[in-house]
């Protein structure tokens, strides 16, 4: 009973000390993904051990400050944003593996929370060009938000060119013409959307999302992210706040 004690104790000072965010941002991450884990019959830890495990990630992710330290600052202040309620937000990426002949789409999508609605990773054959991988990816992100029924959402990639791309008028004749039509065509089966650009360092899940596809041809996680993905996942949780 004393260690689930120190669990509330951690749990109530995270949430109230501001100093403390970072470590909340963690708790509520594992939390997360132990509620996930159970709910498919997965090993979890202990109620009494997340706010440990939570700790130990978060005295890693500090051990590794002084090597951001030198990161250019103009490339610390990148970072995701959640959506505004009741928005989510679908970060896409696309990856070629020039050897293999095979590109990779890569897709999560995150409530106002921050947290995992779903995830998707998937092979396609290789286009052309770099620029064709990522509105592949985009149209991907959004048939893959209409089949899971939201409504609202806002649109992110890390390509500008395919951004504007897609909020343009003048590309309907381009080599990719016809995937920016697709696109344009989902925009009416939501009653909200938004297309943005971050930059690289902002959509690093997406990114490993997408790199992923080459071990596996085509998987999906709801409300969760892979585990060699997951600590990805928890950095952007972390920039939050």
């Amino acid at each position: 009973m004393g260690s689930c004690s120190n669990f509330l104790e951690v749990l109530e000072r995270a949430a109230t000390e501001k100093p403390s965010l970072d470590l909340f941002a963690m708790i509520l991450a594992e939390i997360w993904q132990r509620r996930n884990r159970a709910r498919v019959g997965e090993p979890t830890v202990s109620v009494c051990q997340v706010a440990f495990k939570a700790t130990y990630a978060l005295q890693e992710f500090q051990q590794l400050r002084p090597i951001h330290a030198v990161i250019p600052r103009t490339a610390r202040a990148v970072k995701w944003r959640p959506p505004s309620a009741p928005c989510v937000k679908a970060n896409f990426d696309g990856a070629i593996f020039s050897q293999d002949g095979l590109a990779g789409a890569g897709v999560i999508i995150r409530n106002e929370q921050g947290l995992v609605m779903a995830a998707l990773s998937q092979q396609i054959p290789s286009p052309a060009s770099v620029e064709m991988v990522e509105v592949l990816a985009a149209r991907r992100a959004l048939v893959f938000a209409k089949e899971l029924g939201f409504d609202k959402m806002i649109l992110e990639g890390d390509s500008e060119i395919v951004i504007k791309a897609i909020l343009g008028d003048n590309m309907d004749c381009s080599y990719m013409g016809h995937v920016l039509q697709d696109i344009k065509f989902l925009f009416s089966s939501f009653s909200f959307i938004s297309v943005k650009h971050i930059h690289r360092e902002g959509n690093c899940v997406a990114h490993k999302l997408a790199r992923r596809a080459i071990r596996d041809p085509f998987l999906v996680w709801m409300e969760a992210v892979p585990p060699d993905i997951f600590d990805v996942y928890q950095l952007d949780l972390l920039r939050m706040h």
